[in-house]
Formats: C-alpha cells, structure tokens, sequence
C-alpha cells in the first residue's frame, strides 16, 4: 500500500506540475474529442504554473513522495465571471463565496485508484474551509468520465457553451461552510 499524502505546492514544483498537467490534458483532450490546439493548459508555461502556485490554493498528491495528482483552488466572491448566458448569470448572481475548480490532473498511472476522489474532497473542504457556498469547475461536455466523475461528487451541469471551440460546460455543487468532504 503506497504512503498518500496531499500538500500545498510549492513553486518548486512548478516543472513537476507542469508536465503533469500536460500529460492528463493531453488524455483528456483525446477522451472528449477537442481538436489539437485548444487547451490553453496543454501550452502552459512553468512560471505560469508557479503564479498560480503562488496565488491559489494549489495543492499536490504524492504517492511514495512522488506527485501523481494536483488541483487549483481560486476563491471568488463574484462567481458571475464565469457565466456564459443570462440563465447562468442570473444564477451565479445568487450565490456567495465560491470556490472554482481548475487544472485536475492525476497521473495516467494513479487514474481509477480513488486518488482524484481523495484529491477532489479535499479541494471541497479546502473550498469549505474557506468559506465556499458553492465550487464551480469547467469541463468538455463531450467527456463521459469526466462528466460522470463529478456528477458522482455532487456536481451538476448548470450551462454551457462553445466559444473556445468545443462545448465546455460549467458544473456547480452546493457547499455548506462547515461541510467535511473527507
């Protein structure tokens, strides 16, 4: 049985994370069909990544020692931003603090253990922690297992749209403050 731990990443870790990223987006682009070029994660930078690290609540899986997973918290007291349609805007309009969920990734080798179910609980109590009365994240409409994945965390699909080339939807679960996830 491997030794599971989660952190807060460092920047550091910014090249680890980086090419981590690259690697589960490549698969996820494959998965939902989006056609090369898209993904603005697939073109990362490193000092992108440790700005993020810097700014967010980034956080790293290791297995062992080793990072096999990562996920970015962004707290948001205006979720509006992210709405696409007047349906969206209306709804984000009433919710509070939120927290917005980006740049998921597990490593091929660590997919299907339950490690990005450990990862993503725990970003939702981070997210609860930190006040959240919601967590938001985007993701292809088109990939089943993703969509499956955080239909069976408790989100739900709120809208989507296609602007940047597929169909991207934005998912949303409610969050009680003092919530535990895990």
């Amino acid at each position: 049985m491997p030794d599971i731990s989660i952190r807060k990443a460092a920047t550091e870790d910014a090249p680890v994370l980086r090419d981590l990223i690259r690697e589960a987006m490549e698969s996820y682009r494959k998965d939902s069909g989006i056609p090369e070029g898209l993904l603005e994660s697939l073109k990362e930078s490193v000092e992108s990544v440790a700005y993020r690290i810097e700014h967010n609540n980034c956080l790293c899986l290791l297995s062992d020692g080793t990072i096999v997973g990562t996920v970015t918290l962004t707290m948001s007291s205006n979720p509006v931003r992210y709405s696409f349609s007047d349906y969206t805007e209306e709804v984000l309009s009433e919710f509070g603090m939120s927290g917005y969920i980006s740049r998921l990734a597990v490593a091929d080798e660590a997919r299907k253990t339950g490690l990005g179910v450990l990862l993503m609980k725990t970003v939702l109590s981070e997210a609860a922690k930190a006040g959240a009365s919601h967590a938001l994240l985007h993701t292809a409409v088109s990939n089943r297992r993703m969509k499956d994945f955080y239909f069976s965390l408790g989100f739900r699909l709120l809208d989507s749209e296609h602007s940047r080339g597929y169909e991207r939807g934005l998912f949303v679960t409610d969050i009680t403050p003092s919530e535990s996830h895990i």
